[in-house]
């Protein structure tokens, strides 16, 4: 038996919902004005403190925006005008960079000048400090990001530096594997060469002819065939 159809009278006469819900709110603040205005208050509180904590966090983002432009801008001029900048000058930009790391470490900009604190470590031969620092990137946003292999690749050339050449070569290693890598060339060539300057001529000899194999065209590919040469002692 089919369903019986809802007239349009009927449903007419039917209860509309929003005005029967606003009805009995309304009902219910006459009856208790006291706990209803109670409840505006809190509720008006609630949207202003969540205005104010938007407006906060703004303000802070664009605050050490323009903190880190600044510090970057310092940065560029004195890095690019002079070849050999005095110390002073790099403590000064450390300073800077690292201050604005502090104070907003959480956000981006705070990322970015750890980063750039990091770069300036290195420059002033404080390795241990800048490897501490670009450790701390591995979990920073930068690094999910996609940042991922310039702090390897840093992480490597500063355990370079240190002579910690088994360590800096795991690095490298991993680099040289990754064929999304911007650094997957000069860290095959960096390969190899740890293992010359660690005395180890055959497994150097192995990794510069796998560097040609892969970078068969690479602008350093003669210097790498006479390295070749060289080392296994057929020059």
């Amino acid at each position: 038996m089919a369903a019986k159809k809802t007239t349009r009278k009927e449903l007419l006469n039917e209860p509309d919902e929003f005005i029967t819900i606003s009805t009995r709110v309304a009902t219910y603040v006459r009856q208790n004005r006291r706990s209803a205005g109670y409840g505006a208050v809190a509720f008006l509180a609630a949207v202003l403190a969540a205005i104010l904590v938007h407006g906060y966090f703004k303000q802070r983002n664009l605050m050490s925006h323009e903190l880190f432009e600044k510090a970057y801008q310092q940065y560029a001029i004195v890095t690019l005008s002079e070849k050999d900048v005095p110390k002073d000058k790099l403590e000064t930009l450390f300073k800077e960079f690292d201050l604005i790391a502090r104070d907003y470490g959480s956000l981006l900009a705070g990322e970015k000048a750890l980063l750039y604190s990091a770069h300036l470590l290195y420059r002033m031969k404080d390795y241990q400090g800048a490897l501490d620092r670009y450790a701390k990137m591995k979990s920073t946003s930068l690094v999910r990001q996609g940042l991922g292999s310039l702090v390897t690749y840093n992480l490597a050339m500063t355990r370079l530096a240190m002579k910690e050449y088994e360590a800096a070569k795991e690095l490298f290693e991993q680099l040289a594997k990754d064929n999304e890598s911007p650094y997957q060339r000069e860290a095959c060539a960096s390969v190899a060469a740890i293992y010359e300057a660690m005395g180890k001529n055959k497994e150097a000899v192995q990794a510069y002819r796998q560097y040609l194999k892969m970078f068969p065209q690479a602008p350093d590919a003669p210097y790498v065939r006479a390295r070749i040469a060289e080392i296994s002692g057929s020059g």
